[in-house]
């Protein structure tokens, strides 16, 4: 007899086993933490999108390993599915939006270093992976046209002068380097390289009384009509550099001369001291300097680049001030966003998200990226307040575009119903955005660029208050006196007097 089980068993397929499901360690790195999003989501997670979650406060560090940050696994399951794909999707956003460096330079023909100082200054909106916003990137072709920096051989084309002719434009105190770099020669020297603002160099051809056509296209060995202007000039500008560094030696102090491009004249300004000269009193050294007196009464004293300079100084100091922005449901709209850094170390003393009682709208969204997904676990204004009043307190609050970062402050105050106490005096506050336009002498307001985030544009801001405390021109400090000098230096005029 047939064994009719045994049969019927054997024919019965077998079932494939279920797939195990992965096995996940308790903690794991940035990046295996970002694999397993992405198998749990099906979005391509990145580890730049968990250093988002964790600045966001939705994943915090539980270990680490070898100095590396481990995070919770249980955690990172459990997170929003639809706020890691907001994630996700402004990392993707932002990376088709932007360029990197040498991309960002090719698209409006400007070198690299122009982009990283643009990006730098705040001017270009720049963000993850050090890339640069293209829209930001079109404007400043346009708007910034003139503020790159060339060299010398480049300006010579533009002028259409022969390179030997510019070291008499040069000399001539018509023109100064922008800043200086060392370019390596061979494998043990480097030669220091001078840059130029292209600015200022188109604007050498609109100087009175130069006669460039007759500098254009000589022969070689041909003596230059420039050199002319360079007997007369060069004694102007040493002479006036000269009496700048007698002023910071007389008077132990830091002085900034620069000879401006826009008013064709030199400017002068000093860190004032206790025992420092006052603006009465460098007048009267002018005027009777036996060299620079011929003329004082060309030389501005005290421009406003260099009250904003002296302030920017004193806002630097330890303890003096703090720098705040704040991310907004909308224009004037409700704090979403809120971080305060110390200016004189860029130390974060505040960084968080605060849940609004309105909807964010699309306008705002677009521009920081901050949904209402990524604010819905986030604490109120009230509870954020009270560490937002200790961080300020005693302290000069500085913002780019302070009446815009007052009034949204304010409004959450009334609308927590609490007292604003030191948050709300004029005085408490200084406009970064409005002192950089008058330290630059421009008669728009200039864009941050920080990349729309609480944090980043503060640290943005500070960058340009670094910047707007180095003052203008030629710096001047104190020289050590040398075997045999006075200590305090010559009487005015004795170092420059045989100078002609």
């Amino acid at each position: 007899m047939t064994d009719t089980t045994t049969t019927a068993e054997a024919t019965v397929p077998e079932q494939a086993a279920p797939p195990e499901a992965t096995t996940w360690p308790e903690a794991l790195g940035a990046t295996r933490i970002a694999a397993m999003l992405a198998e749990l989501t099906g979005e391509p997670v990145r580890s730049a999108d968990v250093t988002t979650l964790v600045q966001q406060e939705h994943l915090v560090e539980v270990d680490s390993y070898k100095g590396w940050p481990m995070f919770s696994t249980e955690t990172a399951r459990e997170l929003d599915v639809e706020l890691i794909r907001a994630i996700v999707a402004k990392r993707v956003a932002w990376q088709e939006a932007t360029l990197p460096r040498d991309e960002a330079a090719a698209r409006i023909g400007w070198h690299w270093s122009d982009i990283a100082r643009m990006g730098r200054a705040g001017r270009i909106t720049t963000g993850p992976d050090e890339r640069y916003l293209i829209a930001d990137l079109d404007r400043l072709a346009v708007e910034a046209d003139g503020e790159q920096y060339i060299t010398a051989q480049a300006a010579c084309d533009i002028l259409e002068i022969r390179p030997a002719d510019w070291r008499y434009v040069e000399a001539a105190g018509w023109i100064e380097p922008a800043e200086t770099y060392e370019k390596e020669v061979g494998r043990r020297r480097s030669v220091t390289v001078a840059l130029f603002r292209l600015g200022d160099v188109r604007d050498l051809r609109d100087m009175p009384g130069v006669d460039w056509e007759s500098a254009r296209g000589l022969g070689k060995g041909v003596r230059s009509p420039l050199r002319e202007y360079a007997k007369l000039a060069p004694t102007r500008a040493a002479t006036m550099k000269g009496f700048a560094q007698e002023l910071a030696d007389r008077y132990g102090t830091t002085v900034w001369a620069w000879h401006s491009p826009y008013s064709g004249s030199w400017e002068l300004d000093w860190v004032r001291t206790e025992d420092g000269p006052t603006k009465e009193t460098v007048r009267d050294e002018l005027a009777t300097h036996p060299v620079v007196g011929s003329y004082a009464d060309e030389i501005t004293l005290c421009p406003a680049w260099g009250r904003i300079t002296r302030r920017a100084r004193q806002l630097l100091e330890p303890g003096a001030a703090v720098i705040l922005d704040t991310e907004t449901t909308d224009l004037y709209g409700q704090t979403i966003e809120l971080a305060v850094v110390d200016a004189a170390t860029g130390k974060v003393l505040q960084d968080t998200l605060v849940k609004p009682t309105v909807p964010i709208t699309e306008g705002a969204r677009h521009v920081h990226g901050i949904s209402d997904a990524d604010v819905k676990n986030a604490r109120p204004f009230e509870k954020i307040l009270p560490r937002l009043r200790k961080v300020t307190k005693g302290r000069v609050i500085c913002a780019y575009n302070s009446e815009f970062d007052r009034s949204v402050i304010l409004g959450d105050v009334r609308r927590a119903e609490k007292k604003p106490l030191h948050l709300e005096p004029y005085e408490s506050w200084y406009c970064l955005m409005e002192a950089y336009a008058s330290w630059l002498g421009s008669n728009r307001w200039l864009r941050l660029g920080g990349g729309h985030r609480a944090a980043g544009d503060c640290l943005a801001a500070r960058g340009v208050l670094i910047e707007m405390s180095k003052g203008r021109g030629s710096e001047f400090t104190p020289q050590p006196a040398g075997p045999g000098d006075p200590v305090a230096g010559p009487p005015a005029g004795t170092a420059l007097a045989t100078v002609s």
